[in-house]
């Protein structure tokens, strides 16, 4: 059994390859239609950055 981190990460992930053609994604919107708790989500996202997993952009047009 993955424990919740786990499951929250790969569900993020699952949504961010989903949407990878269409630019950077915010992390309220993979936090609303995914249904994880926002901070538990900018935790997790900011892991898999510092891991080489992800890639950010910040300011208008900003996400993940």
């Amino acid at each position: 059994m993955l424990s919740k981190k786990s499951q929250y990460a790969f569900k993020a992930l699952t949504y961010l390859s989903e949407r990878y053609e269409k630019g950077p994604v915010l992390i309220s919107e993979i936090a609303r239609k995914k249904r994880i708790p926002l901070k538990f989500l900018e935790n997790i996202l900011l892991e898999l950055k510092k891991a080489g997993i992800l890639n950010s952009k910040k300011g208008k047009g900003g996400g993940y």
